[in-house]
């Protein structure tokens, strides 16, 4: 069956009338606006015309005995129903009625948004400040907790989990801050100060397998550092890992022969490595 102008004007109205099912108002306005819009264009006539006014007719009850239709006009001191009228041919008029309506319905949304985001960033910002007045004053059970709400609510929000890490790493808290420097890490591979953060708090909590795991993540994020890898060289003599040190140490003095300290762990670790 070939599509008409009819057809897809019925079908935008089946999409308005789904949607005020569902509650999504604004979107269902969103089509029917479509629909009527397109209705005023086209033309069309005869039955084909009478079935679109009548399926615009059955949209409008539905939505005028709407309740978020009722609660919008009714906190504008509007009583008086229909809401939204149509009568046949006046398809102009609609659109303008419909229009004027979703704009403040969108308006409204925005509003509700925005308030929304105005409390949580204040319940953030009063989890944090709880949680530092508990790490000031040594009540670390307390601060861990806080500083983990703020980690499972707010986590995706762009330096929340280095910030929570980074304030449990100074307390110190080394396995919790590494968990959620680690974190951090994974969110944002790239972020340098998260990346050495964790690395210090496994450092402090002796942690060497998730430190290497980091180190090795460095290097693929960033490059085979000569820096990174005199770290990593470093690490593997408190580990007591001689000969992953001295490979470390020797790969960093290839890259930077000015490395005097890679020179130093070759040596020590080669004490250990050529005496066994």
């Amino acid at each position: 069956m070939f599509d008409t102008p009819a057809k897809k004007i019925r079908e935008d109205i089946a999409r308005a009338r789904a949607a005020l099912g569902k509650g999504e108002l604004p979107r269902s306005l969103a089509h029917l606006l479509d629909a009527v819009r397109a209705f005023t264009a086209a033309r069309i006539l005869g039955r084909e015309k009478a079935e679109v006014q009548a399926y615009l007719q059955e949209y409008l009850r539905e939505l005028n005995r709407h309740p978020a239709v009722k609660s919008h006009f009714t906190a504008r001191n509007v009583h008086v129903t229909p809401y939204v009228k149509y009568r046949n041919g006046a398809e102009a008029e609609l659109a303008r009625a419909l229009a004027g309506l979703l704009e403040e319905l969108e308006h409204r949304d925005r509003q509700d948004e925005r308030r929304a985001d105005e409390r949580r960033a204040r319940r953030k910002e009063d989890l944090l400040a709880a949680a530092q007045a508990a790490l000031d004053s040594g009540e670390l059970p307390k601060a861990k907790a806080l500083l983990r709400r703020v980690a499972e609510e707010y986590g995706q929000e762009p330096g929340v989990l280095a910030d929570c890490g980074q304030r449990l790493l100074r307390a110190g808290l080394f396995l919790d801050a590494g968990e959620l420097l680690e974190r951090a890490v994974a969110q944002v591979p790239r972020d340098s100060r998260a990346l050495a953060w964790a690395v210090q708090a496994y450092s402090d909590a002796r942690e060497f397998s998730k430190v290497e795991a980091l180190y090795r993540q460095a290097l693929q994020t960033f490059g085979n550092h000569p820096r990174t890898l005199l770290h990593m060289a470093r690490m593997y003599m408190e580990w007591r890992k001689f000969d992953d040190a001295y490979d470390c140490a020797r790969k960093a003095l290839e890259a930077d022969p000015a490395l005097d300290e890679a020179r130093a762990i070759m040596d020590q670790a080669g004490g250990h490595i050529f005496t066994r």
